[in-house]
């Protein structure tokens, strides 16, 4: 360790820092707004290659700037990794009295301990139990932010080394098992608490960096699969997921129904109160639909004003009940005009195509909507169905 210089390894972790600066802010301008906190955790990094210089200049500056001010804004770039993250994750924000009031009292303990009574290990007790805190957390949040996913690990990891080699050097202060009179004494719990500090912080912005490409990713995906009106599945998206479920469910022989969705008279809606109140009935259909639908159910946009739902283990009984239950909870609101669906139910039936399975649901709808509408009705001979779509290809 005597060979290294407290210095160097500052300022080398600043210029490295200043590389995920960069980076973060090149990122931030392409990524889609949705994506929060990029910019946060940017000017956080900023806030440690700042307050790794100011450290870095101790003795040729006045200690306000190289202790006080370069402590304060260690941990307040630690708070500013958190908020990001938070917001990132779309999780409440911290308390801005809690942030502002508990860096205003650091800000006095170190005055304090820097021209009151100057005691190094006690501002390093201090910003090192803050420091254990903050990064433990992170750590935690960034798990349960990111899923468990490998970038949530890599942010995990690093942020939980850092809270360890932080608690490990407030451990060692605390015990006297090393005693440091100043910032730049070569000991070996100064040297591996600064070396460990920088490469486990930075590797943390790197993780953040990766969870960042994963949210876009899963972002990307989502628009390609979605319809961005309703936000239920694209008709591209359905069929492709529908096939695959159907094929499932007759392999395993486990009953699998579909319900195609018709908006009733919809044009008369588009007509009489604009396009923007069409879409937002879409929206509040797809909505409603979903609440009511289980979580394995998958609801489709077919085309206009057309819905179809795939409900695997379901039988045609279970399906007609959901269908009703559907029909039962949509209505107007004060800011919509009441409108009503029209359902047709079909099952599939051992060696049917999905073609012939929406054929079936389709006659149904059709069947619902000459009866008045506003109601369900079930596909008949579904059988029929099957064999006439087979033998139309």
């Amino acid at each position: 360790m005597d060979g290294l210089d407290p210095r160097s390894l500052i300022v080398i972790a600043g210029l490295l820092a200043l590389i995920c600066v960069i980076i973060m802010f090149a990122l931030r301008r392409s990524f889609p707004r949705s994506i929060a906190g990029l910019a946060t955790w940017a000017w956080a990094t900023v806030a440690m290659v700042v307050c790794g210089l100011l450290f870095g200049l101790r003795g040729t500056i006045p200690d306000f700037f190289s202790i006080v001010l370069a402590n304060t804004m260690l941990v307040g770039a630690a708070l500013a990794m958190l908020v990001a993250l938070r917001r990132f994750g779309e999780l409440p924000r911290l308390p801005r009295w809690l942030v502002v009031g508990g860096l205003a009292l650091l800000a006095t303990a170190m005055a304090w301990f820097t021209y009151g009574q100057p005691l190094y290990p006690a501002r390093l007790l201090i910003v090192t139990f803050i420091l254990t805190l903050l990064f433990g957390h992170l750590a935690l949040l960034a798990w349960r932010v990111g899923k468990g996913s490998f970038a949530s690990g890599v942010t995990a990891l690093a942020s939980g080394t850092t809270a360890l080699f932080a608690a490990l050097r407030f451990g060692s202060t605390l015990l006297a098992l090393d005693t440091p009179q100043s910032l730049f004494d070569k000991t070996t719990f100064q040297m591996l608490y600064l070396a460990a500090f920088n490469v486990t912080a930075l590797i943390s912005t790197l993780g953040f960096i990766l969870m960042a490409n994963d949210r876009l990713r899963e972002t990307v995906e989502h628009i390609a699969s979605h319809d961005l009106l309703s936000g239920a599945f694209s008709r591209r998206a359905f069929l492709e997921m529908a096939e695959a479920e159907l094929a499932r469910s007759l392999r395993h022989g486990r009953p699998l129904a579909l319900l195609m969705f018709d908006l009733d008279h919809f044009k008369a809606i588009n007509d009489r109160y604009g396009h923007l109140v069409g879409d937002r009935v879409i929206s509040d259909f797809a909505r409603r639909t979903q609440s009511i639908l289980r979580r394995q159910d998958m609801l489709g946009r077919y085309g206009g004003e057309e819905f179809v739902a795939l409900l695997p283990e379901t039988g045609l009984d279970e399906a007609r009940n959901a269908a009703e239950r559907i029909c039962r909870g949509l209505g107007g609101s004060d800011d919509l005009p009441a409108y009503t669906v029209s359902i047709g139910a079909a099952r599939a039936y051992p060696g049917m195509p999905l073609n012939a399975l929406l054929m079936a649901a389709d006659q149904a709808l059709y069947q619902a909507k000459a009866n008045g509408r506003n109601r369900v009705e079930v596909a008949g001979d579904a059988a029929d169905a099957a064999e006439s779509a087979s033998a139309g290809h």
